[in-house]
Order: structure tokens, then sequence, then C-alpha cells
């Protein structure tokens, strides 16, 4: 049986969907700079409106599981984002709510399970795959690598590290990328040096994911035994 400390129960979900929401409210400038030579230059403004979105639902469910709040957080953007970015964003915490029905608590497994599913329906969604300069490049080896931990059995904090270190590579690696997919792709040889914004979201959740796993351990730890 997992130790408890490798789980994450719904109030602790609840909180880390916050967290994100916050984080791309934060970033919103950030992710319009990144946006703005390949594509509207919109992308944290959108972003930043779905997180506000989701922030007043999350904060209006005095209760819920760990199912429920990663598919509410998913609903939400789905229906405040719209165009294409909202189901392929909304398919990462929907792919999340399935991985952990019914489950009072979530780890590793359910966490690579989700991140993996949610890759492979974003790739089904838009067509894309690694190399195309989009959000697959990022999202897709930090999957690979979750499901390889998992099979490792090492801890969740020690997953998360290795599978941010390998997202960092694959937003590094749509650089030089000519862009294959969305409206950048009509920039053609424009296109290339300059890093996927879709991509760095990606990168920016996951690593409030294992910035929250790490707090949590250093709060734990400041707690007399």
């Amino acid at each position: 049986m997992l130790d408890s400390k490798e789980m994450l129960d719904s109030k602790e979900i609840k909180e880390l969907l916050i967290n994100i929401s916050n984080m791309y409210i934060e970033k919103e400038d950030e992710l319009n700079d990144y946006d703005s030579v390949v594509g509207d230059g919109d992308h944290g403004v959108t972003m930043a409106r779905g997180a506000k979105a989701t922030k007043v639902k999350l904060e209006s469910m005095l209760e819920g599981t760990c199912s429920s709040y990663f598919k509410a957080y998913s609903m939400t953007l789905v229906s405040t984002l719209g165009g294409a970015i909202g189901p392929l964003f909304g398919s990462i915490f929907l792919e999340l709510a399935k991985a952990c029905k019914d489950k009072e608590s979530i780890g590793l497994e359910e966490i690579s399970l989700g991140i993996s599913n949610g890759a492979i329906k974003i790739s089904s969604l838009g067509g894309a795959k690694v190399g195309d300069k989009t959000m697959i490049d990022s999202i897709y080896p930090a999957a690979t690598s979750l499901m390889e931990s998992f099979d490792s059995r090492i801890t969740l904090k020690e997953a998360l590290k290795f599978a941010l270190e390998a997202c960092e590579t694959g937003v590094k690696s749509t650089i030089p990328l000519l862009a294959k997919k969305g409206r950048s792709k009509y920039l053609e040889e424009k296109s290339i040096g300059h890093q996927d914004a879709g991509a760095t979201s990606f990168y920016y959740l996951l690593k409030e994911v294992k910035e929250y796993v790490e707090g949590r351990d250093i709060d734990e730890n400041k707690k007399i035994h």
C-alpha cells in the first residue's frame, strides 16, 4: 500500500487547481509575448480568462472529489476558452478526472495515466505529433517520463522532477522547429527561432504541480511529530 504522503486528497487537488489558475493569471503577459511572433499574441489573455473562470468555479464548490474537481476545471476551460485551445487543454483535466474516478486520493499512477491519455487525446483532436511545434512537444515527453517513473516505482516528487526536465527539453526543442499546425504554420520559415506558447503553457502547468508537491512535503516536515 502506498504511503499517504505519496497521495493527494480532494482538498489538495482543489488547492492545486486554484494554484494553477493563479499561475496562468500571473503569466498572462509572458505567454502573450511567446504568442506574439508566431500567433495572434493573445494566448496569455485566453489562458488567463479561462483561469479566472475556473478559479471562480472551484471556489464555489463547497464539496467535491478529486475527479469532480478535475472535471469541473475541464468543462469550465472548454466553455470559457472556446476555439481549439479549450478542448485541447480541457482534455488534460478531463483525462485526469477519468483516471481518478471513484478514488478518494491520487498519486503517481493516476497522474501519469491522466497526462498520458491527455497527450493521446490532444494529438487525436489536433492531429499534431512531436516535431510539429505544438504543446505535444512538451506534454508527450513529460507523459513518457511519468509512465517510466511509475513503472520504476519511484516517488511522486522524483517523478515530477524528471518529467519537468523532459518537458523543459521538449519546450526548448520547439525553438528551431518549423510550425506545422495552427495559424503559425502560415508563417512558414518565420516561425523558426521562437518558442511555442502552447508548449510553454503546459510546462508551467506541470511546474506548478511539481512545486505544489514539493511545498506540501516541506509543510509536512515543519509539523511537530
